[in-house]
């Protein structure tokens, strides 16, 4: 591989220093997307927020490495940007004029960016392709305004339960929780002056907002109700643990990616959080025996959030068409799925989540996300989305600060109300 690599480089140098001899002493400056003869440099700029060592960071490395020793006259520029930071550089981008040519976007997200002019109608590409109808209908639907297409969805996820089986068992715990009540109840004998018996995120980004919306709909209430005591039973619930100290107060300024780390280092019992976790877990502490359970059930029922990243390729890409070939190239079911598995992903193509020679047909605890995914809800609330998530951030910041659940709730609908469509 290595060989391989640096013969790319050396390649890549190559071109470089032929483009220099025939630019007439302008050959210091770097293009990217610029039409030329076969085999002229292009770069590729990408945007994205997979955290550095993640497992889905090594699944986008692991793509942009495998395109370009296939295609040496392809090189990225991959900036990594955090989460919650992402959206205002996209918006800065656009004013400035300053955009890649690809973005990772999260797919509650993507609607309102189409909107915003930072997407392009990439509709006769997409149709052209002709592999539209292989997705399965939300995850699309989440790539698509107005009837036209913004993007592609590249893969979907939910949330479940991740517990420790050795503390389980030590607490004289058989079964794992259904309810809300079983599940306050576990959680509560797992607490130690050492160990909080669930972890979860509720920071002030979409982490946060994803990590509570179930608890709104296992309540039975919705974002057109969020002053309902249903709601507010949702909010106290989470508020009531911290309360008792069974959730760590923290958990305002956690990640998932923290919450992770709680639950690898035996101070978190359980812990909420996505299937990009397993590979984790799996290779950085095999030492930990643990399990997967679903999400518990409140008034309203079982719950879960869809979750996934959409490629979407910015307005005036300067390598568009080089942009396209390459995210279509990564929906081709035999690097699709391989990349998955990798990065502990969940498809968004039908052809390729009911192929039984991935993880997510043979793998125990993979096999609980397939489950948990068929009562995982979108985030489908129009364009007015990212604003809507933001009210429901700071419901939880200031729940999670001890502030009375029924004021907080009741000014966040009046807030949430005339964003809805």
């Amino acid at each position: 591989m290595k060989k391989l690599v640096w013969m790319v480089l050396v390649g890549f140098l190559v071109l470089v220093i032929s483009a220099c001899s025939d630019s007439n002493g302008s050959g210091d400056e770097e293009t990217s997307g610029d039409e030329g003869s076969e085999g002229e440099q292009t770069t590729i700029k990408i945007w994205d927020y997979m955290e550095p060592g993640s497992s889905s960071d090594r699944e986008q490395e692991a793509l942009i490495e495998q395109y370009e020793e296939e295609n040496p006259n392809i090189t990225f520029e991959r900036t990594y940007m955090p989460f919650a930071d992402l959206k205002t550089k996209l918006l800065q981008g656009l004013g400035a004029g300053e955009l890649p040519d690809i973005v990772v976007i999260d797919n509650p997200d993507h609607q309102s960016f189409a909107q915003a002019g930072v997407f392009a109608d990439i509709t006769d590409k997409v149709e052209a392709w002709g592999e539209a109808d292989q997705y399965f209908e939300g995850p699309m639907a989440s790539a698509m305004l107005d009837g036209k297409y913004y993007g592609i969805p590249n893969n979907s996820n939910a949330l479940a339960i991740y517990y420790n089986k050795t503390m389980f068992e030590e607490a004289g715990i058989e079964e794992t929780p259904e309810t809300w009540e079983e599940f306050r109840s576990v959680a509560e004998q797992l607490t130690t002056d050492e160990v909080n018996g669930f972890a979860m995120s509720g920071v002030k980004s979409e982490e946060g907002t994803f990590q509570y919306l179930p608890y709104l709909w296992q309540a039975g209430a919705d974002l057109d109700s969020f002053g309902s005591e249903e709601a507010k039973n949702s909010m106290r619930f989470i508020q009531d643990m911290v309360n008792d100290g069974i959730i760590s107060s923290n958990m305002i300024n956690w990640d998932q990616s923290d919450v992770l780390v709680q639950f690898q280092n035996e101070e978190a019992a359980m812990m909420e959080n996505g299937p990009w976790q397993i590979p984790m877990l799996k290779e950085n502490s095999p030492d930990l025996d643990w399990g997967v359970f679903l999400m518990p059930a409140g008034e309203g029922g079982t719950a879960s959030i869809l979750g996934g990243e959409n490629w979407a390729i910015t307005e005036g890409a300067q390598a568009e068409d080089e942009a396209w070939d390459f995210i279509a190239w990564t929906q081709e079911p035999e690097i699709y799925g391989p990349m998955h598995e990798l990065g502990g992903r969940l498809p968004s193509r039908s052809d390729v989540a009911n192929d039984d020679q991935y993880n997510w047909a043979q793998d125990e605890h993979v096999k609980v996300f397939m489950e948990q995914l068929e009562s995982a809800k979108p985030r489908a609330y129009g364009t007015n989305y990212p604003e809507i998530s933001t009210h429901i951030q700071e419901a939880i910041q200031r729940a999670i600060a001890g502030e009375d659940v029924d004021t907080i709730m009741e000014n966040a609908a009046a807030d949430i109300e005339p964003l809805l469509p």
